[in-house]
This record gives structure tokens, sequence and C-alpha cells, in this order.
């Protein structure tokens, strides 16, 4: 088997897609120079240079970088991922919590936005950080649910009986171990 770790460099990129989404995720791109770099591009390519948010930085996989087309400054795969100067402006009507997060959350990671429906914020991990990301300023650090602890928002969805259906969202549920996915939905599932 090959560990990412020791050989992060010496995958070739055919190989990646038949590793474990994990070590993928561990040979993934990181940082704006390096993902130009493959790509055979520049910031000069640009007219506005890549901004680097240190809130939200480059997270590409190799297997997603594949797909673009090296030497388009215009790949559309490529500005989904790119950190570009129009993330900073700041305009009239827009805010960092576009779709209303934290106004719907009952107690933390728990949202109530329908009635019937509850939304549980299970991680803020994601396998890729797309740029137009609607919850890229979501304070999962002050999220228990995010947290693994999911203690409180399986309590007040038991308590509720109005709820009849539950979204596993996050950042990307499936990006979680299986156990502690399997251990949620256990929790929920017990739930009559």
């Amino acid at each position: 088997m090959i560990t990412a770790s020791a050989h992060r460099a010496h995958v070739p990129l055919n190989e990646q897609a038949s590793l474990p989404w994990q070590q993928q995720l561990r040979l993934a791109v990181r940082s704006v120079d390096k993902l130009l770099t493959e790509l055979g591009l520049s910031a000069a390519d640009f007219g506005d240079a890549p901004v680097i948010d240190p809130n939200f930085p480059v997270l590409v996989p190799r297997t997603y970088l594949e797909r673009m087309r090296p030497g388009d400054p215009t790949d559309p795969l490529l500005l989904q991922v790119l950190p570009a100067a129009a993330e900073r402006l700041q305009v009239s009507g827009y805010n960092a919590d576009p779709v209303g997060d934290n106004a719907a959350q009952s107690i933390p990671g728990l949202l109530q936005k329908y009635a019937g429906r509850a939304l549980l914020i299970t991680t803020g991990a994601c396998a890729i950080h797309c740029r137009y990301c609607f919850r890229r300023h979501f304070p999962y650090s002050e999220s228990a649910a995010g947290r693994a602890d999911w203690s409180a928002a399986v309590a007040a969805i038991a308590a509720d009986s109005s709820i009849s259906e539950v979204l596993l969202s996050g950042g990307d549920p499936l990006s979680m171990s299986t156990a502690k996915l399997k251990r949620l939905t256990d929790q929920l599932a017990a739930i009559a």
C-alpha cells in the first residue's frame, strides 16, 4: 500500500484515482502557486492576481486537477477553485451568510428553516474548496455538531415530533469516517 505521507510526490496521477479517498485528500494541491504551476500558468495569466484567504485556503484533489485544461486560465474547473480578487469585494446587499444559516440555528449545528425538516451540520470538512461556497464563513468551530458531538442536536430532534426529515450537511458528511457517520445515523435512526 502506498502511503501519501511517504510518497506524496511519487504517486503518478493515473494511480491516484485508485487510492482510498483519504489518501487522495492528503495528496491534494493546497496552494495557489502549486495549482498554477501544475497547469502551466502563472499569476500574470489573470487580470486580478489570485487572493489568498487563510480562512478558506485552496484545496484541490489531484484527480480533479487532472480534468482541468493545462495552460487555460479560463478553464471552468479551475475558476471553481482558484481564489479571485472579487471574493474580497464589499458589495451592498451581500453578506457572509447568504442563505441565513446563522439565523436558522436553533442550537449550535442544528438548522431549522422549514417546517418538519432539520439540517444537521456534521463537519466543516470538504474534499474540495469551491470558491462559491455559501458556508465558507459558517462558525464550524462553535458548532458542537460539527465537532462530532451530536448529543444536543439529536436530543433536540427527538424532542420535536414535528420533524420528519433530517438532512446531513456541512462541509461534506461523507468526509467523516465511516464509524462517526454510522454512530450519527444510528442515533438518528433510533428516533421514533
